[in-house]
């Protein structure tokens, strides 16, 4: 006589169902890695082209298109 698992194992390879989903800890670590990487894209191209201050109290002047 077979075991409950065994006979639950061959009544689904009759249907041709399996056990193929992604666990809730794959799907949660996809997601922040899914997250990370749209969060890096969107700052590369957000991302601030003025050169950084020369010195500390610089400020930017627009008009001039440099520090002051």
């Amino acid at each position: 006589m077979s075991t409950k698992k065994q006979r639950r194992r061959t009544r689904q390879r009759q249907k041709g169902t399996t056990k193929a989903k992604l666990s809730p800890v794959t799907i949660f670590l996809l997601s922040i890695a899914a997250l990370l990487l749209a969060v890096g894209v969107i700052g590369s191209l957000v991302g601030n082209d003025r050169p950084p201050p020369p010195r500390p109290g610089a400020v930017w002047s627009e008009t001039h298109g440099h520090y002051h």
